[in-house]
This record gives structure tokens, sequence and C-alpha cells, in this order.
């Protein structure tokens, strides 16, 4: 049995550290990653009639990890039938509660234009003991999707077993359901002694910034610090790993990359300043098999 995941959220000086990062303030267009994210949901190839309609229209969705919301809020946008958003956190789904309870509002008052018609459903689970696979959720979702959240799960092979389960299987006007998520890159989750993070190296004379990567093949807990505070649990697999629990869990993989920050994630953001020596995130699509 797995064991219960850490809901580091729900304490309060880390959730007000995390309230003040850039993606928790502006949502979506402040995390970098972002666009190819919603290039992979928005592949033409998912839409049954081609690029003129988005894939997400008239879909039900699941988003894994759901924070604040932002995707909630993106689906919506896109047409999307019905969204479950899910989080260990109830600081998180209290906020997810207070953005739809806002729209709402603001609808009511003409201040934004009618909202699609879409149903949103906001719970708290943890997705390391979670059921999906049965009824009511079994066979039930076009999409589900998780961002920067599959890292703090200790059997991610599990978790894909019962992500399959309530996908929906076999393909419905030329479009199969779809698992697209992101994790922090395996060679940021697998240092096991952490140092000063990227370090300066002498090489043939010029200074050259190194990441210092340990402990790559051995997976498990890692132990971090993060916005100041200590013990953040978090599950180290390696690219390999996540890939063939896919494979032998039903899925297909059609999509990888393996994030790093631009010249203008860089320029625009101060905190990717000497990132770009490294991928920081992981991001996969997949289909379910026929």
């Amino acid at each position: 049995m797995p064991v219960k995941s850490q809901n580091i959220y729900d304490t309060p000086e880390f959730f007000l550290a995390y309230r003040n990062l850039p993606r928790s303030q502006h949502g979506l267009p402040d995390a970098p990653e972002w666009p190819v994210l919603e290039e992979m949901i928005l592949d033409p190839k998912s839409s049954p009639t081609g690029p003129s309609e988005s894939p997400l229209k008239g879909s039900h969705i699941l988003d894994l990890g759901c924070g604040y919301g932002w995707f909630i809020r993106c689906a919506r946008e896109k047409g999307a039938c019905y969204v479950k958003g899910i989080d260990i956190s109830q600081n998180m789904i209290n906020r997810a509660k207070q953005f739809e309870a806002e729209l709402s509002r603001q609808t009511r008052n003409g201040v934004v234009p009618t909202a699609t018609a879409t149903e949103v459903t906001l719970e708290i689970h943890d997705l390391e003991t979670i059921s999906l696979s049965h009824r009511p959720e079994q066979g039930l979702y076009d999409l589900v999707y998780s961002s920067l959240a599959f890292h703090y799960i200790e059997d991610i092979v599990r978790l894909f077993r019962e992500i399959h389960g309530c996908l929906k299987k076999g393909s419905a006007h030329g479009r199969r359901s779809r698992l697209i998520f992101s994790v922090e890159h395996p060679i940021g989750t697998a240092l096991v002694n952490l140092g000063p993070g990227f370090m300066v190296i002498q090489d043939a004379g010029e200074d050259r910034i190194v990441w210092p990567l340990n402990s790559y093949s051995s997976e498990g807990l890692r132990l971090s610090s993060w916005l100041g505070t200590d013990g953040v649990r978090k599950y180290h697999c390696t690219v390999e790993t996540y890939v063939t629990a896919l494979l032998e869990n039903g899925f297909v993989l059609t999509g990888l990359k393996d994030w790093c920050p631009s010249k203008e994630d860089v320029a625009g953001q101060r905190e990717w300043r000497g990132e770009g020596h490294r991928p920081c995130f992981l991001l996969i699509s997949a289909e379910v098999r026929e």
C-alpha cells in the first residue's frame, strides 16, 4: 500500500510563499512551459474535424493536482463540457472555488461575456490512493491533464493504471483519449546530496556552468528545500520509468519534451536566469491504445 502524500500546500508559511510565485498570481501565461503543453493539448490531429475546431470542445476532462484551477479556466474557454479538478490541498481547492464564484458573479453582472456552459466539479483527493478505474469514473474522460504534480507520487505505475481506467476506450469520431502531464525533470529530482545547484568549473581556462547530477539511476524518495521549507518530499523516477510505465499500462507515447527555458523566458523572468543549462521540466503526451 502506498503511503499518504505529503500535503505541504496546506502549511500556512509554504502556501503564502507559493501564492507569490508568478504562475500562481497570473496563471498559465506566466508558466513558461505552458505553450508546449498547450500545443500538445490542441494538436490538430486530436480534433475529429481538424484544426478548425478545438479538440477540447464537448469533452470530459480530469485535472489532477488542479491547484488554483488555471487549466480548468482554459478548458472552459476551449469548450469543454465537464471538468473535474482534484487536489490534495484544501487551500488549493478553496482558491479554485473562489475563482468559480467570482466568474459566476461577473457573468451575472455582465462584466465578462456569458461563460461557456461547462460543468465544473472540485474535490479533495490524494493521488497516491485515489480510485479512478471504477464507476462512476470508469471510461468517463477524454483527457486527463496534470501540471507538476506527479513527481510527488511514490507509486506512479499505480496512478497510470488508474488514469487508464478512467479514460474512454476506442476511437470516438476519430479521436482517442489522452493523458498529458508535466513533472520536474528527472535530472532535477535525482540529486541526493543537494549542493548549491549550478556549479562553475574551469574548463580550458574558461568558466563553465554545470549541473551536479548524481544518483540518477537510484529511484525513490528525495527530500528537498523549496520556498523556504525543508523536508519537501518528492519521488525521483527516470525518464525511462515514466515512459515504460505508460507503455505497460495501455498508452502509446505521442510526445515528449525536455523543456529548457528559451532566451525569451530568461529575459522575461528573473528566476530563469542561469537555468538554460539543463532541462527543467519533462512534458509528456500519450494516447490510450485501441
